[in-house]
Protein backbone atom coordinates (compact mmCIF):
# COMPACT_ATOMS: atom_id res chain seq x y z
CA UNK A 1 0.00 0.00 0.00
CA UNK A 2 2.66 2.30 0.55
CA UNK A 3 6.46 2.02 0.24
CA UNK A 4 9.08 3.93 1.61
CA UNK A 5 12.94 3.43 0.61
CA UNK A 6 16.05 4.83 2.06
CA UNK A 7 14.33 8.42 1.67
CA UNK A 8 15.80 11.76 2.72
CA UNK A 9 14.71 15.46 2.62
CA UNK A 10 16.26 18.55 3.11
CA UNK A 11 14.47 22.02 2.79
CA UNK A 12 15.92 24.50 0.91
CA UNK A 13 15.82 28.75 2.29
CA UNK A 14 17.54 30.69 -0.95
CA UNK A 15 20.74 28.93 -1.34
CA UNK A 16 20.70 27.45 1.96
CA UNK A 17 20.48 23.68 2.07
CA UNK A 18 19.12 23.11 5.66
CA UNK A 19 19.61 19.79 7.89
CA UNK A 20 17.86 16.68 7.08
CA UNK A 21 14.31 16.67 7.49
CA UNK A 22 13.70 13.13 6.94
CA UNK A 23 17.19 10.67 6.83
CA UNK A 24 17.48 7.49 5.89
CA UNK A 25 13.97 6.28 6.48
CA UNK A 26 12.47 2.90 5.62
CA UNK A 27 8.79 2.23 6.06
CA UNK A 28 6.38 -0.42 4.88
CA UNK A 29 2.74 0.61 5.47
CA UNK A 30 -0.63 -2.77 4.67
CA UNK A 31 -3.64 -1.61 3.80
CA UNK A 32 -6.07 -1.30 6.26
CA UNK A 33 -3.24 -0.02 8.97
CA UNK A 34 -3.87 2.46 11.23
CA UNK A 35 -0.43 3.99 12.09
CA UNK A 36 0.57 6.51 14.70
CA UNK A 37 3.83 8.73 13.81
CA UNK A 38 4.89 10.60 17.17
CA UNK A 39 8.02 12.25 18.33
CA UNK A 40 9.15 15.86 19.36
CA UNK A 41 8.45 19.25 17.47
CA UNK A 42 10.12 19.24 14.21
CA UNK A 43 11.55 15.69 13.94
CA UNK A 44 9.98 14.83 10.74
CA UNK A 45 6.40 13.95 10.93
CA UNK A 46 4.66 16.53 8.65
CA UNK A 47 7.62 16.19 6.31
CA UNK A 48 6.72 12.05 5.72
CA UNK A 49 3.19 13.15 5.41
CA UNK A 50 4.32 15.58 2.73
CA UNK A 51 5.78 12.85 0.95
CA UNK A 52 3.18 10.24 0.36
CA UNK A 53 0.96 12.70 -0.34
CA UNK A 54 3.42 14.25 -3.12
CA UNK A 55 3.13 17.99 -2.20
CA UNK A 56 6.96 16.59 -1.98
CA UNK A 57 8.43 16.75 -4.03
CA UNK A 58 5.54 18.61 -6.11
CA UNK A 59 5.18 21.64 -4.01
CA UNK A 60 8.05 22.30 -1.57
CA UNK A 61 10.87 23.49 -2.28
CA UNK A 62 13.34 20.26 -1.30
CA UNK A 63 16.76 18.19 -1.85
CA UNK A 64 15.54 15.19 -1.99
CA UNK A 65 16.69 11.11 -2.27
CA UNK A 66 15.24 7.89 -2.09
CA UNK A 67 11.77 6.20 -2.98
CA UNK A 68 8.33 6.59 -2.04
CA UNK A 69 5.20 4.95 -3.67
CA UNK A 70 1.71 4.76 -2.72
CA UNK A 71 -0.58 1.77 -4.71
CA UNK A 72 2.11 0.72 -6.87
CA UNK A 73 2.44 4.29 -7.96
CA UNK A 74 5.41 6.00 -7.93
CA UNK A 75 5.27 9.63 -5.92
CA UNK A 76 7.42 11.07 -7.39
CA UNK A 77 6.97 10.38 -11.16
CA UNK A 78 3.24 10.94 -11.02
CA UNK A 79 0.97 13.99 -10.79
CA UNK A 80 -0.70 15.60 -7.65
CA UNK A 81 -4.28 15.33 -9.73
CA UNK A 82 -3.56 11.47 -10.07
CA UNK A 83 -2.48 11.06 -6.55
CA UNK A 84 -5.19 13.05 -5.02
CA UNK A 85 -7.36 10.33 -6.42
CA UNK A 86 -5.63 7.84 -4.15
CA UNK A 87 -4.62 10.05 -1.03
CA UNK A 88 -6.31 12.54 0.58
CA UNK A 89 -5.13 14.41 3.83
CA UNK A 90 -6.51 16.89 6.82
CA UNK A 91 -3.91 19.24 7.53
CA UNK A 92 -2.63 21.08 10.67
CA UNK A 93 -4.01 23.86 10.05
CA UNK A 94 -7.39 23.47 8.36
CA UNK A 95 -7.90 26.70 6.40
CA UNK A 96 -4.91 26.12 4.33
CA UNK A 97 -6.91 23.33 2.21
CA UNK A 98 -9.87 24.81 2.05
CA UNK A 99 -10.49 26.72 -1.53
CA UNK A 100 -14.00 27.69 -1.07
CA UNK A 101 -15.91 30.41 1.48
CA UNK A 102 -19.11 27.95 2.71
CA UNK A 103 -19.19 24.45 4.57
CA UNK A 104 -21.34 22.70 1.78
CA UNK A 105 -19.32 24.03 -1.33
CA UNK A 106 -16.23 23.04 0.04
CA UNK A 107 -17.49 19.58 0.88
CA UNK A 108 -17.96 19.04 -2.82
CA UNK A 109 -15.11 20.62 -4.34
CA UNK A 110 -12.84 17.68 -4.75
CA UNK A 111 -15.85 15.74 -5.76
CA UNK A 112 -16.72 18.14 -8.64
CA UNK A 113 -13.04 18.07 -9.49
CA UNK A 114 -13.22 14.64 -10.18
CA UNK A 115 -16.27 14.64 -12.19
CA UNK A 116 -18.58 12.40 -9.38
CA UNK A 117 -22.25 13.01 -10.61
CA UNK A 118 -24.31 15.69 -8.53
CA UNK A 119 -26.28 13.20 -7.02
CA UNK A 120 -23.75 10.75 -5.97
CA UNK A 121 -22.15 14.03 -4.43
CA UNK A 122 -25.07 15.09 -2.35
CA UNK A 123 -25.04 11.92 -1.29
CA UNK A 124 -21.55 11.65 0.06
CA UNK A 125 -22.18 14.88 1.97
CA UNK A 126 -25.15 13.68 3.65
CA UNK A 127 -23.41 10.41 4.39
CA UNK A 128 -19.70 12.57 5.94
CA UNK A 129 -21.64 15.43 7.60
CA UNK A 130 -23.22 12.52 9.57
CA UNK A 131 -20.12 10.76 10.49
CA UNK A 132 -18.13 13.77 11.58
CA UNK A 133 -21.50 15.53 12.72
CA UNK A 134 -21.57 18.97 11.63
CA UNK A 135 -24.97 18.85 9.73
CA UNK A 136 -25.74 21.93 11.71
CA UNK A 137 -22.98 23.65 9.84
CA UNK A 138 -24.75 23.37 6.22
CA UNK A 139 -24.77 26.85 4.94
CA UNK A 140 -22.55 28.34 7.60
CA UNK A 141 -19.26 30.92 6.22
CA UNK A 142 -16.37 28.81 6.68
CA UNK A 143 -14.53 32.09 8.23
CA UNK A 144 -16.95 32.41 10.99
CA UNK A 145 -16.48 28.71 11.79
CA UNK A 146 -14.43 27.93 15.32
CA UNK A 147 -11.08 26.16 14.93
CA UNK A 148 -12.63 22.76 16.01
CA UNK A 149 -15.32 23.16 13.85
CA UNK A 150 -12.68 24.02 10.83
CA UNK A 151 -10.66 20.65 11.65
CA UNK A 152 -13.93 18.60 11.14
CA UNK A 153 -15.05 20.54 8.42
CA UNK A 154 -11.55 19.52 6.65
CA UNK A 155 -12.10 16.05 8.07
CA UNK A 156 -15.17 15.80 6.05
CA UNK A 157 -13.91 17.18 2.99
CA UNK A 158 -10.89 14.85 3.08
CA UNK A 159 -13.44 11.75 3.19
CA UNK A 160 -15.75 12.61 0.36
CA UNK A 161 -13.67 11.48 -2.43
CA UNK A 162 -13.38 8.32 -0.22
CA UNK A 163 -9.52 7.83 -0.72
CA UNK A 164 -7.58 4.80 -0.09
CA UNK A 165 -4.84 6.23 2.38
CA UNK A 166 -6.08 8.93 4.24
CA UNK A 167 -3.64 11.08 6.21
CA UNK A 168 -3.81 13.44 9.57
CA UNK A 169 -1.66 15.71 10.71
CA UNK A 170 -2.64 16.88 14.49
CA UNK A 171 -6.37 16.25 14.23
CA UNK A 172 -6.85 16.54 17.57
CA UNK A 173 -5.32 19.79 18.33
CA UNK A 174 -8.14 21.62 18.25
CA UNK A 175 -10.81 19.19 19.28
CA UNK A 176 -12.59 18.75 22.66
CA UNK A 177 -13.34 15.88 24.34
CA UNK A 178 -16.65 14.86 22.59
CA UNK A 179 -15.24 16.04 19.07
CA UNK A 180 -12.42 13.63 20.08
CA UNK A 181 -15.15 10.46 20.49
CA UNK A 182 -16.73 11.19 17.21
CA UNK A 183 -12.79 11.45 15.42
CA UNK A 184 -11.43 8.14 16.96
CA UNK A 185 -15.28 6.56 15.90
CA UNK A 186 -14.95 8.07 12.10
CA UNK A 187 -11.08 6.07 12.06
CA UNK A 188 -12.85 3.09 13.63
CA UNK A 189 -15.26 2.97 10.81
CA UNK A 190 -12.24 4.15 8.05
CA UNK A 191 -10.18 1.03 9.31
CA UNK A 192 -13.20 -1.15 8.87
CA UNK A 193 -13.58 -0.50 5.41
CA UNK A 194 -9.91 -1.18 4.26
CA UNK A 195 -8.96 2.38 3.85
CA UNK A 196 -4.97 2.98 5.84
CA UNK A 197 -4.33 5.33 7.41
CA UNK A 198 -1.55 6.91 9.27
CA UNK A 199 -1.75 9.73 11.73
CA UNK A 200 1.01 12.39 12.58
CA UNK A 201 -0.19 13.50 16.71
CA UNK A 202 1.30 14.03 19.66
CA UNK A 203 -1.89 13.24 21.66
CA UNK A 204 -2.28 9.58 22.14
CA UNK A 205 -5.04 8.93 24.15
CA UNK A 206 -7.86 8.62 21.35
CA UNK A 207 -6.04 6.13 19.66
CA UNK A 208 -5.29 3.70 22.17
CA UNK A 209 -7.92 0.95 20.79
CA UNK A 210 -7.79 1.96 17.00
CA UNK A 211 -3.88 1.75 16.11
CA UNK A 212 -2.05 -0.91 15.00
CA UNK A 213 1.30 0.30 14.91
CA UNK A 214 3.28 3.82 16.77
CA UNK A 215 6.26 4.82 14.69
CA UNK A 216 8.24 6.90 16.60
CA UNK A 217 10.35 9.77 14.83
CA UNK A 218 13.84 11.49 16.36
CA UNK A 219 15.84 14.41 14.34
CA UNK A 220 14.50 12.97 10.94
CA UNK A 221 15.24 9.25 11.53
CA UNK A 222 12.60 6.20 12.97
CA UNK A 223 13.74 5.16 16.48
CA UNK A 224 10.87 2.38 17.35
CA UNK A 225 8.30 0.92 15.35
CA UNK A 226 5.65 -0.95 17.92
CA UNK A 227 2.88 -2.96 17.85
CA UNK A 228 -0.34 -1.27 19.87
CA UNK A 229 0.58 -3.94 22.62
CA UNK A 230 4.38 -3.23 22.60
CA UNK A 231 3.18 0.98 23.38
CA UNK A 232 0.62 0.30 25.83
CA UNK A 233 2.47 -2.19 27.72
CA UNK A 234 5.49 0.97 29.04
CA UNK A 235 4.98 2.41 32.11
CA UNK A 236 4.29 6.19 32.23
CA UNK A 237 7.73 6.93 33.24
CA UNK A 238 8.74 5.71 29.50
CA UNK A 239 6.62 7.80 27.96
CA UNK A 240 8.08 10.94 30.06
CA UNK A 241 12.02 9.64 29.41
CA UNK A 242 10.98 9.92 25.79
CA UNK A 243 9.47 12.84 25.99
CA UNK A 244 6.03 11.51 24.72
CA UNK A 245 2.61 12.07 25.66
CA UNK A 246 0.67 10.39 27.88
CA UNK A 247 -1.42 6.97 26.32
CA UNK A 248 -4.34 8.07 29.42
CA UNK A 249 -5.54 11.65 29.85
CA UNK A 250 -6.19 12.12 33.29
CA UNK A 251 -9.51 13.35 34.84
CA UNK A 252 -9.81 17.28 35.57
CA UNK A 253 -11.36 18.61 38.93
CA UNK A 254 -12.82 21.73 39.45
CA UNK A 255 -15.24 23.32 42.19
CA UNK A 256 -17.78 26.45 42.21
CA UNK A 257 -15.84 29.40 43.16
CA UNK A 258 -17.91 32.50 44.61
CA UNK A 259 -15.66 34.95 45.41
CA UNK A 260 -11.82 36.65 44.89
CA UNK A 261 -9.68 37.79 47.86
CA UNK A 262 -7.36 40.01 45.70
CA UNK A 263 -9.79 41.16 42.58
CA UNK A 264 -7.60 42.68 39.70
CA UNK A 265 -9.56 42.18 36.61
CA UNK A 266 -13.97 42.35 36.91
CA UNK A 267 -15.95 42.03 33.77
CA UNK A 268 -19.37 43.79 33.84
CA UNK A 269 -22.60 43.69 31.80
CA UNK A 270 -20.79 41.70 28.72
CA UNK A 271 -23.07 39.69 26.00
CA UNK A 272 -21.96 38.94 22.82
CA UNK A 273 -23.18 38.00 19.66
CA UNK A 274 -22.74 37.86 15.93
CA UNK A 275 -24.24 40.38 13.65
CA UNK A 276 -27.21 40.12 15.97
CA UNK A 277 -27.68 36.73 15.92
CA UNK A 278 -28.04 34.30 18.98
CA UNK A 279 -26.12 34.95 22.08
CA UNK A 280 -22.93 33.26 22.39
CA UNK A 281 -22.28 34.23 26.20
CA UNK A 282 -22.76 36.57 28.91
CA UNK A 283 -21.23 37.66 31.97
CA UNK A 284 -22.63 39.72 34.13
CA UNK A 285 -20.05 40.37 36.37
CA UNK A 286 -16.67 38.56 36.92
CA UNK A 287 -13.32 38.95 39.28
CA UNK A 288 -10.65 37.75 38.52
CA UNK A 289 -7.37 37.52 40.51
CA UNK A 290 -3.77 39.41 40.08
CA UNK A 291 -2.49 36.67 38.55
CA UNK A 292 -3.07 32.90 38.00
CA UNK A 293 -3.70 30.64 34.88
CA UNK A 294 -7.07 30.63 34.06
CA UNK A 295 -8.19 27.75 31.74
CA UNK A 296 -10.67 29.19 29.11
CA UNK A 297 -12.54 26.10 28.70
CA UNK A 298 -15.80 24.57 26.35
CA UNK A 299 -16.74 22.58 23.62
CA UNK A 300 -15.85 23.72 20.04
CA UNK A 301 -17.85 26.95 18.53
CA UNK A 302 -19.25 28.13 22.09
CA UNK A 303 -16.79 31.53 22.00
CA UNK A 304 -13.95 30.84 23.78
CA UNK A 305 -11.95 32.35 21.28
CA UNK A 306 -14.32 35.25 21.23
CA UNK A 307 -13.78 35.83 24.92
CA UNK A 308 -10.06 36.07 24.59
CA UNK A 309 -10.99 38.74 21.58
CA UNK A 310 -13.21 40.82 23.52
CA UNK A 311 -11.01 40.90 26.89
CA UNK A 312 -7.78 42.05 24.08
CA UNK A 313 -10.05 45.09 22.72
CA UNK A 314 -10.35 43.12 19.26
CA UNK A 315 -14.25 42.78 19.42
CA UNK A 316 -16.32 44.92 21.47
CA UNK A 317 -19.39 44.01 23.88
CA UNK A 318 -21.65 47.70 24.00
CA UNK A 319 -22.28 48.82 27.54
CA UNK A 320 -19.80 46.21 29.02
CA UNK A 321 -16.71 47.03 30.93
CA UNK A 322 -13.44 45.72 32.26
CA UNK A 323 -11.34 47.27 34.49
CA UNK A 324 -7.76 46.40 36.34
CA UNK A 325 -7.02 47.69 39.81
CA UNK A 326 -10.41 49.51 39.36
CA UNK A 327 -9.51 51.84 36.50
CA UNK A 328 -12.02 51.54 33.30
CA UNK A 329 -9.82 50.35 30.38
CA UNK A 330 -10.72 50.89 27.00
CA UNK A 331 -10.54 48.67 24.19
CA UNK A 332 -7.26 50.53 22.77
CA UNK A 333 -5.71 50.53 26.23
CA UNK A 334 -6.02 47.04 26.68
CA UNK A 335 -4.11 46.25 23.49
CA UNK A 336 -1.59 48.40 24.48
CA UNK A 337 -1.41 46.56 28.33
CA UNK A 338 -2.54 43.33 26.91
CA UNK A 339 -0.24 40.42 24.99
CA UNK A 340 -1.72 37.90 22.49
CA UNK A 341 -0.50 34.44 21.56
CA UNK A 342 -2.80 33.80 18.50
CA UNK A 343 -4.28 29.94 17.64
CA UNK A 344 -2.79 30.79 13.95
CA UNK A 345 0.56 31.85 14.62
CA UNK A 346 1.94 32.38 11.27
CA UNK A 347 -0.35 35.88 10.97
CA UNK A 348 1.84 37.39 13.87
CA UNK A 349 5.39 36.00 12.42
CA UNK A 350 6.98 39.21 10.45
CA UNK A 351 10.48 39.08 11.10
CA UNK A 352 12.97 38.01 8.76
CA UNK A 353 14.47 35.69 11.70
CA UNK A 354 14.02 34.17 15.24
CA UNK A 355 16.13 36.32 16.76
CA UNK A 356 14.29 39.38 14.78
CA UNK A 357 11.18 38.19 15.15
CA UNK A 358 11.59 38.50 19.10
CA UNK A 359 12.58 42.19 19.19
CA UNK A 360 9.70 43.55 16.91
CA UNK A 361 8.70 46.39 19.02
CA UNK A 362 11.20 46.83 21.12
CA UNK A 363 14.34 49.13 21.40
CA UNK A 364 16.85 47.53 20.19
CA UNK A 365 19.24 47.52 23.44
CA UNK A 366 21.97 44.52 24.51
CA UNK A 367 19.54 44.26 27.61
CA UNK A 368 16.71 43.29 25.33
CA UNK A 369 18.88 41.22 23.14
CA UNK A 370 20.26 39.20 26.07
CA UNK A 371 16.60 38.60 27.34
CA UNK A 372 15.00 37.66 24.19
CA UNK A 373 17.97 35.45 24.00
CA UNK A 374 17.16 33.73 27.32
CA UNK A 375 13.77 33.20 26.23
CA UNK A 376 14.47 31.16 23.01
CA UNK A 377 16.50 29.13 25.37
CA UNK A 378 14.37 28.69 27.58
CA UNK A 379 11.57 27.27 24.88
CA UNK A 380 14.64 25.48 23.28
CA UNK A 381 14.63 27.07 20.09
CA UNK A 382 17.84 29.12 20.75
CA UNK A 383 19.45 27.05 17.84
CA UNK A 384 17.12 28.40 15.86
CA UNK A 385 17.69 32.28 16.15
CA UNK A 386 19.10 32.59 12.57
CA UNK A 387 16.17 30.54 10.82
CA UNK A 388 13.75 32.11 9.23
CA UNK A 389 10.01 31.74 11.30
CA UNK A 390 7.92 30.76 8.69
CA UNK A 391 10.58 27.73 8.29
CA UNK A 392 9.85 26.27 12.04
CA UNK A 393 7.40 23.36 12.30
CA UNK A 394 4.09 24.18 14.04
CA UNK A 395 5.15 23.46 17.24
CA UNK A 396 8.19 25.90 17.39
CA UNK A 397 6.31 28.40 16.07
CA UNK A 398 3.79 28.04 18.79
CA UNK A 399 6.71 27.95 21.54
CA UNK A 400 8.53 31.16 19.51
CA UNK A 401 5.12 32.96 20.04
CA UNK A 402 4.63 32.26 23.45
CA UNK A 403 8.62 33.18 23.73
CA UNK A 404 7.31 36.78 21.68
CA UNK A 405 4.26 37.26 24.24
CA UNK A 406 7.07 37.36 27.34
CA UNK A 407 9.63 40.04 25.38
CA UNK A 408 5.90 41.87 26.25
CA UNK A 409 5.93 43.46 29.70
CA UNK A 410 2.13 42.77 29.59
CA UNK A 411 -0.33 43.14 32.67
CA UNK A 412 -2.54 40.13 31.23
CA UNK A 413 -1.35 37.75 28.46
CA UNK A 414 -3.98 35.89 26.44
CA UNK A 415 -3.07 32.34 24.61
CA UNK A 416 -5.33 30.38 22.18
CA UNK A 417 -4.55 26.84 22.28
CA UNK A 418 -0.68 27.08 22.72
CA UNK A 419 -0.09 23.63 23.02
CA UNK A 420 -1.04 22.52 19.66
CA UNK A 421 1.72 21.11 17.92
CA UNK A 422 3.97 20.28 20.99
CA UNK A 423 5.63 17.13 22.52
CA UNK A 424 4.86 16.64 26.16
CA UNK A 425 8.89 18.12 26.94
CA UNK A 426 7.27 21.28 25.05
CA UNK A 427 4.15 20.89 26.63
CA UNK A 428 5.69 20.90 29.87
CA UNK A 429 7.94 23.64 28.81
CA UNK A 430 5.63 25.99 28.26
CA UNK A 431 3.71 24.81 31.68
CA UNK A 432 6.85 26.07 33.68
CA UNK A 433 6.80 29.10 31.73
CA UNK A 434 3.84 30.53 32.49
CA UNK A 435 3.85 29.49 36.22
CA UNK A 436 6.83 31.52 36.22
CA UNK A 437 4.73 34.30 34.82
CA UNK A 438 2.35 33.73 36.87
CA UNK A 439 4.41 34.10 40.02
CA UNK A 440 5.87 37.54 38.91
CA UNK A 441 1.95 38.53 39.06
CA UNK A 442 0.76 38.35 35.20
CA UNK A 443 -3.02 37.10 35.06
CA UNK A 444 -2.78 34.51 32.38
CA UNK A 445 -5.62 33.08 30.04
CA UNK A 446 -5.15 30.06 28.73
CA UNK A 447 -7.85 28.47 26.06
CA UNK A 448 -6.85 24.95 25.44
CA UNK A 449 -8.86 21.44 25.07
CA UNK A 450 -5.38 19.76 25.98
CA UNK A 451 -6.40 18.06 29.72
CA UNK A 452 -2.69 16.74 29.99
CA UNK A 453 -1.26 20.30 30.00
CA UNK A 454 -4.79 21.88 32.21
CA UNK A 455 -3.56 19.27 34.68
CA UNK A 456 -0.46 20.75 35.07
CA UNK A 457 -1.04 24.32 34.51
CA UNK A 458 -4.62 25.53 35.59
CA UNK A 459 -5.37 27.93 38.54
CA UNK A 460 -8.41 28.44 37.52
CA UNK A 461 -11.35 27.33 34.90
CA UNK A 462 -13.30 29.94 33.17
CA UNK A 463 -16.25 27.15 31.62
CA UNK A 464 -18.64 28.24 28.67
CA UNK A 465 -21.85 26.00 28.78
CA UNK A 466 -25.31 27.05 27.62
CA UNK A 467 -23.97 30.51 27.06
CA UNK A 468 -23.18 31.15 30.80
CA UNK A 469 -19.31 31.34 32.25
CA UNK A 470 -18.86 30.17 35.06
CA UNK A 471 -15.61 30.75 37.81
CA UNK A 472 -14.17 27.38 38.91
CA UNK A 473 -10.86 26.66 40.92
CA UNK A 474 -8.81 23.96 40.31
CA UNK A 475 -8.37 20.80 43.00
CA UNK A 476 -4.87 19.01 43.63
CA UNK A 477 -5.66 15.53 42.00
CA UNK A 478 -4.18 12.69 40.84
CA UNK A 479 -3.50 12.45 37.14
CA UNK A 480 -2.81 8.88 36.68
CA UNK A 481 0.63 10.55 35.22
CA UNK A 482 1.81 12.07 38.60
CA UNK A 483 0.46 14.56 41.08
CA UNK A 484 -0.82 17.98 38.92
CA UNK A 485 0.08 21.12 40.86
CA UNK A 486 -2.01 22.65 43.51
CA UNK A 487 -3.84 26.16 43.19
CA UNK A 488 -0.39 28.56 43.32
CA UNK A 489 -2.24 31.52 45.12
CA UNK A 490 -5.01 33.32 46.26
CA UNK A 491 -7.35 30.71 45.86
CA UNK A 492 -10.93 31.76 45.63
CA UNK A 493 -13.72 31.49 48.85
CA UNK A 494 -15.95 28.24 48.39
Amino acid sequence: MISIKNLSVHYVSGDERLPPALEGVTLDVAKGEVVLLTGASGCGKSTMLRCINGLIPHFHEVAIAGRVSVNGIDVAGSSISELARHVGMVFQDPRSEFFTLDVVSELAFCCENFQIPAEEISQRISEVSHAVGIEDLAGRNIMRLSSGEKQKVALAAAMTTRPAILLFDEPSANLDSDSLVMLSAVISRLKDSGVTVIIADHRISYLTELLDRCIIMEAGRIVADLDRGQLLGNPAEWFSAKGLRQPHEPELHFREATGIDDAFVRIDNAAFSYSGGELLWRIDSLALPKSGIVGVTGPNGSGKSTLIKYLLGLLRCRGSTISLAGQKLSARARRRRFAYVAQDVDYQLMGESVAAEMLIGQPITEVNRQRAEELLDMVGLEKFSDRHPLTLSGGQKQRLSIAMACMKSAEVICLDEPTSGLDARSMSTVSALLGNLSAADTLIFVITHDKEFAAQTFDYSLDIADRKIQLRSAITQSTGVGESHPPRKGDVNV
